[in-house]
């Protein structure tokens, strides 16, 4: 009988352990981020592009004094995205859009899209 005492100690020990591992593997995880409203979306976009807008903008005259005039709106713009450190953002193309009609004379929208009185 002596000899089941082992035996018996190392059942009992591998019953806790095992119940430690169960108990630690079925912890809740960690919860997930409220997704943003339709609203929320909206206006961190319009914030976005109010920034990309306003980045580029900013880098226009100087990019204008040094190419000396010499490029059309579309590639000066395009070169203020690079200098602006704006390409490749999200909706960094309907901010450029936006510039562009701006420079053309137009108004835009808010979509990116349709420069304003385009149709009418």
């Amino acid at each position: 009988m002596p000899e089941a005492i082992p035996i018996i100690v190392g059942l009992i020990s591998a019953a806790g352990v095992g119940t430690s591992i169960y108990s630690l593997a079925n912890q809740p995880g960690t919860p997930k981020p409220a997704t943003p409203t339709p609203a929320q979306q909206q206006q961190t976009a319009t914030a976005n592009r109010t920034s990309q807008e306003s980045a580029i903008s900013q880098q226009l005259p100087g990019l204008q004094a040094q190419v000396g005039g010499s490029l059309s709106p579309d590639a000066l713009l395009q070169l203020a995205q690079l200098a602006s450190g704006q390409s490749g953002q999200p909706g960094v193309g309907a901010s450029v859009q936006d510039l562009l009609s701006k420079m053309a004379g137009g108004s835009t929208t808010g979509s990116g899209l349709t420069p304003g009185g385009a149709f009418g």
